[in-house]
């Protein structure tokens, strides 16, 4: 379900008026965000602009959550700021129709731009990018490692034969591709060897 952070108290006094469809939680300061924030993955953070240096300070760890900001007065140096970490600036007072609209349009743009992901656990790869995230960090890989995740991630549960991934890396060394699987092990993939099948396979989350 599409997870809201709202820390803005007029957003939050009507949450459950507009985001009935939505999972949401509510901080009530800087700190309570970030607390939540490592605790949960959101899709979208409503805050008030009193918030913005918490924002900037979780784009530093790479969080590139939406954002929208929520201002008591328009102000083109608050407007120019918000944009450098986030999505909408909206001024009070609010029109909760329109706020909701917005909310249902982000909802909409993830969803598409999620069908682009593969997942699994705490881990998600974009096949436009393959770039390989955990906990919304990039996973630094090789070209090798990169061609073996999103194989992995797109086949979860079957069996792969040793000689197919063989093929897919382009290489001959039954040992460098156990290195390769050991990486993707290290990382988070849950991956066992079945030796009557001479395969491997991507397990199911637990």
């Amino acid at each position: 379900m599409y997870k809201i952070l709202i820390c803005e108290e007029f957003v939050g006094r009507n949450a459950n008026e507009l985001f009935i469809d939505y999972e949401y939680d509510i901080a009530f300061s800087g700190e309570d965000i970030v607390e939540k924030t490592y605790s949960k993955n959101y899709d979208l953070y409503i805050v008030n602009f009193a918030f913005y240096p918490t924002i900037e300070e979780l784009r530093k760890f790479d969080d590139k959550t939406t954002t929208i900001f929520i201002d008591e007065y328009y102000d083109i140096y608050h407007i120019q700021k918000a944009f450098e970490f986030g999505d909408e600036y909206l001024i009070k007072p609010i029109n909760l129709e329109e706020l909701k609209i917005r909310v249902d349009y982000y909802y909409k743009k993830l969803y598409t731009n999620k069908s682009k992901l593969l997942t699994y656990k705490n881990l998600f790869f974009q096949t436009k990018s393959k770039q390989l995230y955990k906990d919304n960090k990039k996973i630094k890989l090789s070209p090798n490692d990169t061609i073996l995740a999103e194989l992995f991630l797109s086949s979860q549960n079957q069996n792969i034969s040793k000689y197919n991934l063989l093929d897919e890396i382009n290489s001959t060394s039954v040992g460098a591709l156990r290195v390769y699987i050991s990486k993707l092990k290290k990382i988070g993939f849950d991956i066992e060897f079945d030796r009557g099948s001479n395969s491997y396979k991507l397990l199911l989350p637990q």
